[in-house]
């Protein structure tokens, strides 16, 4: 009753504390608490192996850029000044601006088009204010995809520049590869890279540049400059080598580079060329004019390629199954903190592959400060990457990005179908991010996304992701209390603050095992707060050591529940508790019921009703003669013996008063023999000498006739205290020495 009270009344206060909403919670909230399977956008699924942090990204369809947290809740915005959609990549500044590409589109004066076009940059500040902006479009150039802040406050930029047909046939271009610019012309886009120096609110000065152009080989026309065997060049880049197929084929824009990366350490510039199926690093230290040639900075070779990797074909070394990459981007280097810092990251897309299929990858190249070397094969290494991940039908045939975290996880962006995943090294996804933003503003929770201009991709595409950490500089100091979902919703429990506490989704703060107590103040988020069998205060779903019944085993091993599994008085294997024949001296009768603890209760000599173990004459009393000669024990002594005594030790003193008072009548009879034959006359003679006439071999009758007519033999009484010899033929049967010690003399008499 005491217990079924205390129970009842547990119930009573955890009810009470989930209904008081108390504020002091039990539990800490977890990093990230999520797996959404009916949501369509906005966070999706997380778990505390993510890393945390605020991840950046621009959706194509929008002229906003967006900064959410870990719970997919925004934290800040910023918006075009010039409403321009991104021309695709952006990058949050230390002082917490934005640096974003803006797309143009038709209002660029050139002829240029395609995927990634730019034209412009924009720097907007934190409250959204325009701090820069700056046109690089023209008839001849305009920048496209990415760009790249540097440490001295510069921008690095990819921009295309037009060649017409006789500069391309001037430079060894094989007329017979056809282009896709527009008006059908045969000009070709190459790829340069400039460094901006951004002055006032809307200039800027070029003081560096690189041109592909500077840098090419060909093995078509041996009447021009550049005319070589490429595979001796792999410093180089063939103008001829087409990698797309069909109507791609030798396409204006055939490098096509969608990324670009700075390394401080190295001063190097790394640009990935999707047209290529390769990317390249070059040397940043050189003047422009050493850049458009083939010696000088750092690395003594000018503007040539230091490093490149991903497809051999290009440079005249290897097979088709020596390809590597297949229309990667986002290709860069790994930050610090990362197990593989220093190493490249890059999203493979795999298109051209004969399954096409997307992984991202990091390998390492070998150099010695700087300095790449190449193999015995003639190609750059390493012949493998050091880590892939993919997933089952992972495929983005454009877009995509990947990056490293200081936590060794991998921020994954699938831009087609504009998803975020972070990946742990073990390949799981750890945080999984879907992009709710198209053209007409936020989609609605739920609902199927609409499908893209693109096969395979919808209408929230995106170029890719950034995440930075809280300590970033941009983010010291402001703040970054966060806001609402991006996506439209409906919350559930709108009185509720849910965040963190809400898994499923539904705006309502959780209560994930179902016991009627909340996640924040549960005591075991896994099972019934209630449930505690051993009564040690922690529910028996989280208690690593149930043991209802406190004998030091865990119930799931206990070999007799409700009892002490340590006591076992009989050793015989089975705890007491659950031992139907507790049988300390193995005789077969219960401790309860044994009549001699320590000895064999069946052994009974005499059957006395008393063991011989706690019987002080297991033989009986002394034998006495019977009229027909035979001996017999006390028939008197027997009948006198019952079950029924009060206690062994009773039965034990009245034997021995019996065989007291048997004594005492033998040696009567034997002072009344000798007086009787005193009183007969008989002559006295040597009793030593006289005939032995032994009492077993008469009867009383023959006895008295025979004492009238001859002197008897002595009587020998043996000195008790004494053991008696042990009989040549042995112990008697059955009898142990203690025994024979003990009752010898009376055996000896009873058998003389």
């Amino acid at each position: 009753m005491v217990l079924t009270a205390l129970m009842l009344t547990s119930v009573a206060f955890v009810q009470a504390q989930a209904s008081d909403e108390q504020t002091s919670l039990i539990n800490d909230a977890p990093n990230c608490n999520a797996q959404r399977e009916h949501w369509t956008v906005g966070l999706i699924s997380c778990t505390n192996e993510s890393h945390g942090g605020f991840t950046l990204f621009s959706p194509f369809p929008s002229n906003t850029s967006y900064l959410i947290d870990e719970e997919g809740r925004e934290i800040n915005q910023w918006t075009s000044p010039g409403g321009h959609r991104p021309g695709a990549s952006a990058y949050m500044l230390d002082d917490g601006s934005l640096l974003r590409t803006g797309n143009i589109g038709n209002e660029s004066p050139g002829n240029f088009s395609g995927g990634g076009i730019g034209g412009k940059l924009e720097r907007i500040a934190w409250d959204g204010t325009l701090m820069w902006s700056w046109e690089y479009s023209s008839s001849t150039a305009i920048t496209h995809h990415d760009i790249e802040p540097l440490p001295n406050g510069n921008i690095l930029a990819i921009a295309w520049e037009d060649k017409s047909e006789q500069e391309a046939l001037q430079a060894g271009r094989n007329p017979d590869i056809a282009s896709d610019s527009p008006g059908g012309q045969g000009n070709i886009w190459p790829d340069q890279i400039i460094e901006i120096e951004p002055v006032g609110s809307n200039d800027a000065n070029i003081v560096w540049q690189w041109n592909a152009w500077d840098h090419l080989i060909q093995n078509y026309d041996p009447t021009k400059d550049n005319y070589g065997t490429v595979e001796e060049h792999p410093e180089l880049l063939n103008i001829n080598y087409v990698t797309q197929t069909g109507n791609q084929a030798g396409r204006a824009d055939w490098m096509h580079c969608n990324s670009i990366d700075y390394n401080a350490e190295l001063d190097q510039i790394m640009i990935s060329c999707k047209g290529m199926d390769e990317f390249y690093i070059i040397d940043h230290s050189t003047t422009t004019e050493e850049a458009a040639g083939h010696t000088g900075g750092t690395y003594g070779k000018g503007g040539d390629f230091l490093y490149r990797w991903g497809n051999p074909q290009v440079y005249g070394k290897g097979l088709s199954s020596d390809q590597q990459l297949f229309g990667q981007h986002d290709v860069q280097w790994i930050g610090e903190g990362h197990p593989d810092e220093g190493s490249i990251i890059l999203f493979n897309n795999g298109a051209g592959r004969s399954s096409p299929y997307s992984t991202v990858e990091i390998l390492s190249p070998p150099h010695e400060n700087g300095h790449y070397s190449i193999l015995e094969n003639g190609t750059y290494g390493p012949l493998l990457p050091s880590w892939i991940w993919s997933q089952e039908g992972l495929y983005a045939s454009v877009v995509s990005g990947a990056q490293g975290l200081p936590n060794g996880n991998v921020l994954v962006t699938v831009g087609t179908l504009g998803t975020l995943s972070e990946v742990s090294p073990s390949g799981e996804v750890v945080w999984s991010y879907t992009n709710p933003i198209g053209t007409s503003g936020s989609f609605q929770q739920g609902l199927e996304l609409p499908p893209g201009n693109l096969a395979g991709t919808t209408a929230n595409m995106l170029f890719k992701g950034y995440r930075y950490e809280a300590s970033h500089p941009g983010l010291v100091g402001k703040n970054l209390t966060p806001g609402s979902y991006l996506e439209s919703w409906t919350d559930g429990c709108p009185e509720e603050s849910a965040w963190k506490w809400d898994r499923d989704g539904n705006g309502c703060v959780d209560d994930g095992d179902g016991d009627g107590v909340k996640d924040p103040y549960d005591q075991c988020w896994i099972g019934d707060d209630l449930l505690d069998v051993d009564q040690d205060g922690t529910p028996d779903a989280c208690d690593s050591f149930v043991d209802s019944d406190a004998d030091g085993v865990i119930d799931a091993e206990d070999r007799c529940q409700g009892f002490d599994d340590g006591i076992d008085e009989d050793n015989d294997g089975l705890v007491d508790g659950c031992d139907s024949l507790i049988d300390t001296d193995g005789d077969g009768t219960a401790n309860a019921n044994d009549k001699c603890p320590g000895e064999d209760d069946s052994v009974d000599t005499d059957e006395d009703g008393i063991p011989d173990g706690c019987d002080s004459t297991p033989l009986g009393t002394i034998a006495s003669l019977n009229n027909d000669g035979n001996t017999s024990s006390n028939a008197t002594m027997n009948e006198q013996k019952d079950d029924s005594k009060p206690s062994t030790q009773s039965g034990l003193l009245s034997e021995v008063s019996i065989n007291s008072a048997m004594g005492y009548v033998l040696i009567l009879l034997g002072m009344w023999m000798l007086i009787y034959i005193g009183l007969t006359g008989r002559s006295k003679k040597n009793l030593a000498s006289s005939e032995f006439i032994h009492m077993k071999d008469t009867n009383p009758g023959l006895a008295q006739a025979s004492l009238m007519e001859k002197a008897l033999p002595p009587l020998e009484i043996p000195e008790l205290d004494t053991p008696p010899p042990v009989p040549a033929t042995g112990l008697p049967e059955g009898w142990t020495l203690e025994q024979w010690n003990h009752y010898g003399h009376q055996w000896i008499e009873m058998n003389q």
